[in-house]
């Protein structure tokens, strides 16, 4: 008989962000972004910043995520990762700030390993702000 709810668990190393039951979620993989229904086939992957959306009760929700892993399974998806935010978590002026501070570094003479620091930090950025967008 075919699962009729999946176990989406977000958890960052500061909190368990998320344990609900939902019907669907959709992840920003590394590879690409991908959906998950209940009887997925198990795989492993890792994913990127970006907006992570789920449908619990009739109802869509979304979460700015950052770098981390997936485990997909039949039942249950588990997804560790560095941020896990709700919009409401999110406080929109500093975001924007940190954005136009950012973008403005990166233009600037930094050093190889600045610039990739910086850009992680920006991806992350840009996942609070897409899911503000949506919200």
């Amino acid at each position: 008989m075919a699962e009729k709810a999946l176990k989406l668990e977000i958890v960052t190393p500061q909190r368990l962000a998320l344990s609900q039951e939902v019907a669907v979620v959709t992840v920003p993989g590394g590879e690409g972004e991908f959906g998950v229904l209940p009887g997925h086939t198990p795989f492993l992957t890792t994913v990127r910043p970006g907006r992570l959306v789920y449908e619990a009760g009739g109802k869509r929700e979304a979460l700015a995520i950052g770098w981390g892993y997936a485990e997909v399974g039949p039942s249950k998806v588990l997804i560790l990762t560095e941020m896990a935010k709700r919009p409401g978590e999110i406080d929109r002026d500093e975001v924007r700030r940190e954005y136009e501070e950012l973008s403005q570094r990166l233009h600037g003479e930094i050093t190889p390993e600045e610039r990739e620091a910086l850009s992680r930090r920006l991806e992350r950025i840009k996942a609070q702000l897409k899911v503000l967008e949506s919200a």
